[in-house]
């Protein structure tokens, strides 16, 4: 599918390929998602113990069907198999503890091996004292032979010093509680990005006070890039022990813009903690705001006409949504589905430009890097050159399929990267 997307694409962009821009509302697919490595995503929360002495790493790691090579199974169906394993080290690069989960699932028809709405959850925790570590998350595919792994460095606090203190917030998408209003399941969600825009969102922490039992006020807000709130809200919280678990239900519906950050704050008659989360509202829909409209529209500037732009741009906001609602329509590549591939893989590689080229106050789609990839697709491989004696830093891209081949030279040596004058024409031609 990748590949069909790459050729389609590219036939648009010589259709109709002119200088431009990106946009940020669509939700952004991993890079490596999709091909099989396997890829995974992986999230850790630190949650307070009872016992005052250690926190809990909570981990959970997600891997779509399409992320899993399947074979076809000796009874029936196709099977995927992997082995995954979990390690906390410490910051002498010692083993401290460790885990080995095996996995293997079964699906009778062949498209469910490409599906990525399906998916499996390994959920795992381990019990730390204070300090400073490193975990490894490595996932072997069994039936493919190839593996892929994450490395973070975690940092734990000795909590129990503080006269209040709150644990990291824990965002999940979905959450499923018992008739106790216990937690039975729960989907986090990963790099805090929401796409669709029915039901509510779950907000967890810990909340930690040295002086038990008390009471706490518990302020949480959704501001925009702004400071403009959308969500202000205070909620009085019984403290019966130390520790105290605190849950926020939040309506996704209420919020129409991307971008958002999250405060929350507790306060005590003794003491206040406070802490801060960015959002990302992906909906794969039309924008509903004249800021999201117009800068999606500036970021399709690639494939407009400088003339149709700027029509639209001084447009108001129904006439916006009906052209840009019509557009992808019309290039929709598979219209029997409810996902337009081509207008998410356009809008993908946008958010991959913002997230890794941004820099010296412009974003990442506005850069000739950005520019590249949002035309061309990830190149085939990557020659970087950050120090060589009596050269700039610069970066070679090569795109093998399409034989081309870009030169990007750091002319300032802060990561502003621009295309070689040599390499203008390789764009066009």
């Amino acid at each position: 599918m990748k590949k069909i997307l790459q050729l389609v694409l590219s036939a648009l962009f010589f259709l109709v390929c002119l200088p431009g821009a990106g946009f940020s509302q669509y939700y952004e697919y991993n890079q490596q998602s999709g091909i099989g490595i396997p890829f995974f995503q992986l999230s850790i929360a630190k949650q307070f113990e009872q016992d005052l002495k250690h926190t809990r790493l909570l981990v959970v790691a997600q891997f779509l069907y399409d992320d899993l090579t399947f074979v076809r199974s000796d009874t029936s169906g196709f099977d995927a198999e992997f082995e995954l394993l979990f390690a906390v080290y410490d910051q002498n690069n010692r083993v401290i503890d460790s885990h080995v989960l095996n996995k293997k699932v079964n699906v009778k028809n062949f498209e469910e091996t490409n599906s990525r709405e399906k998916n499996i959850l390994i959920r795992d925790f381990f019990i730390v004292p204070p300090g400073r570590y490193s975990f490894l998350a490595k996932a072997s595919d069994l039936n493919s032979n190839k593996t892929a792994q994450r490395k973070v460095e975690l940092r734990i606090k000795d909590f129990a010093q503080k006269k209040i203190a709150m644990s990291d917030m824990l965002i999940a998408q979905e959450v499923r509680f018992d008739s106790t209003g216990q937690v039975q399941d729960m989907i986090p969600a990963y790099g805090n990005n929401f796409n669709i825009r029915a039901g509510h969102f779950y907000v967890y922490f810990d909340l930690f006070v040295k002086q038990a039992p008390t009471s706490a006020h518990i302020r949480y807000r959704m501001y925009g890039k702004k400071g403009e709130n959308e969500l202000d809200t205070t909620i009085v919280k019984s403290l019966t022990t130390p520790v105290t678990p605190v849950w926020l239900k939040i309506s996704r519906s209420r919020f129409k813009k991307s971008k958002y950050t999250l405060e929350i704050s507790a306060k005590t008659e003794s003491a206040t903690v406070k802490q801060n989360q960015s959002f990302s509202f992906f909906w794969s829909d039309i924008p509903h705001t004249q800021e999201d409209i117009n800068l999606a529209l500036q970021q399709m500037a690639y494939i407009l006409d400088p003339d149709t732009l700027d029509y639209y741009l001084k447009a108001d906001l129904d006439t916006k949504q009906a052209f840009f609602k019509r557009f992808w329509k019309e290039r929709d590549p598979d219209p029997t589905t409810a996902r337009n591939e081509l207008k998410n893989e356009y809008f993908r590689r946008v958010n991959y430009a913002n997230k890794y080229f941004s820099v010296m106050g412009q974003d990442g789609w506005r850069t000739d890097r950005g520019r590249i990839l949002i035309k061309f697709g990830p190149p085939d491989d990557i020659e970087r050159h950050p120090f060589e004696m009596g050269t700039k830093p610069y970066e070679v891209w090569r795109y093998y399929a399409l034989r081309k081949t870009f030169v990007f030279v750091d002319v300032t040596g802060f990561g502003d990267y621009r295309l070689d004058p040599s390499f203008f024409d390789e764009e066009y031609r």
